[in-house]
């Protein structure tokens, strides 16, 4: 496995389409029934490990609607809650033998389907496959214009979190102080810039030095570390008037630090809770849940499944940010084809990555 740091502020180059002719086209396809997949070997007790997931053959049909072949694959960390035996019902669970599946960026090799061409590009939440059998449902057709890499960041799933979560809920005013944890991951990154650029004052953090660094960079002046043992601490002294508006990504201790934190009539709007999804408890809520009372904190869960119809708005909003480059996304990309993708779903949930993971395909 070889991590590649790729920091976008300029348009992405992808491979090279396929340049294959016709008949050598129609020929592989028509020979070609089977494929590499992941399945789930076993739900894991605790910490996920690569034993957990095995690669197994898939057959594919002959004469597919559409004949796709992922190019670049999202491993995030809600993957991990669809393992557990219970809760997080938003989203099918992974059971035993269950096939792994998640956001990717595909190019189509063969198309029956209007509007489809071989050699457009596609993103759509696809099996973890080396080619994969579609029937075009719920497949986005990436416009020739657009840069492909973007939709698995500030134009796809994890850019819609940060902008449900941000925009349409959080919404803040230049009168709020903001707190966003996990700031140099894929979803708190986008959601500190966008609450900088409605004017608020933001307060962002990360697990590791070079993390706080690169948020240094994007212009961002109050940087934590919410691992430190003093966070709490450092929290209460970089907002002494305290917080109004957090976006929550990590919970456990750092949610605790952030509701003593908050203001009367504040609100934490929970996107995830990251440290505690390898827990053989993953649920379990902050030892200071009272405290929300007693200040008058709302606390607004969501997943985006529950606002898909938002986003057409969201596209509308964000395409042109990352058109103008008005936008920082940075893509942690990982290589090695689905081999890889065990190790870096793992790494996810430890934090190893720096902005948005995903995983590149090994040529066919």
């Amino acid at each position: 496995m070889t991590r590649l740091w790729r920091v976008v502020s300029l348009p992405s180059s992808l491979p090279p389409r396929s340049r294959i002719g016709p008949l050598s086209l129609f020929k592989m396809l028509n020979t070609v029934t089977t494929t590499r997949g992941l399945r789930l070997r076993e739900r894991p007790d605790d910490l996920l490990s690569p034993h957990h997931i095995e690669t197994v053959a898939i057959t594919l049909p002959r004469h597919p609607q559409l004949l796709l072949r992922p190019r670049y694959i999202s491993v995030d960390p809600y993957m991990r809650t669809r393992m557990h035996p219970m809760g997080y019902d938003y989203i099918e669970r992974w059971e035993k033998g269950s096939q792994l599946s998640g956001w990717t960026l595909a190019e189509v090799m063969q198309s029956q389907v209007a509007g489809f061409a071989p050699g457009n590009f596609v993103v759509g939440h696809l099996p973890m496959q080396e080619s994969v059998a579609s029937s075009a449902k719920e497949m986005i057709k990436i416009p020739a214009a657009h840069m492909p890499l973007s939709y698995l960041h500030p134009l796809g799933m994890t850019g819609f979190t940060a902008w449900v979560g941000m925009e349409l809920i959080g919404a803040p005013t230049p009168q709020d102080t903001v707190l966003v944890n996990a700031a140099a991951g894929a979803v708190g990154s986008l959601a500190a810039q966008l609450a900088k650029r409605r004017g608020a004052r933001v307060i962002v953090t990360a697990g590791r030095a070079d993390k706080r660094e690169w948020l240094y960079q994007q212009g961002f002046e109050e940087v934590l570390d919410h691992r430190h043992p003093d966070y709490a601490k450092h929290l209460d002294k970089a907002a002494p008037s305290g917080i109004s508006l957090h976006f929550e990504n990590v919970g456990g201790t750092a949610l605790q630090a952030a509701i003593e934190t908050m203001r009367q009539g504040g609100r934490i709007v929970l996107c995830g809770l990251v440290s505690q999804y390898q827990s053989a408890q993953p649920r379990q809520g902050p030892r200071n849940m009272a405290t929300l009372v007693a200040k008058n904190v709302a606390i607004i869960p969501f997943v985006v499944p529950h606002y898909l119809e938002h986003w057409c708005n969201f596209q509308r909003f964000m395409a042109p940010l990352v058109a103008k480059n008005q936008l920082s996304w940075r893509l942690d990309e990982i290589t090695g084809g689905i081999d890889s993708i065990a190790t870096a779903l793992i790494g996810v949930l430890n934090g190893d990555n720096l902005g948005k993971r995903v995983v590149k395909m090994n040529e066919l």
